[in-house]
């Protein structure tokens, strides 16, 4: 057996990268559920909850790029 350890995959980079995804994706999904919903609260709920979690599965996506040190 070789002592190198091998990372997992929610680990380091790829966790990150796939966190930021899961932001995104579900910011998106408010979003979409707030163009069909017809209320006045279905724009608070699209820019607080989508536009929010949207943004910060953005920069959580590029703070991870950038201060990538491999």
């Amino acid at each position: 057996m070789s002592s190198a350890r091998q990372p997992g995959p929610r680990g380091g980079l790829a966790g990150r990268l796939r966190l930021s995804g899961l932001l995104i994706v579900s910011g998106l999904g408010v979003e979409l559920a707030s163009f069909f919903w017809n209320h006045p609260v279905s724009f608070v709920l699209f820019l607080s909850v989508g536009a929010a979690l949207t943004g910060a599965g953005m920069l959580l996506y590029l703070w991870s790029i950038v201060t990538l040190t491999e």
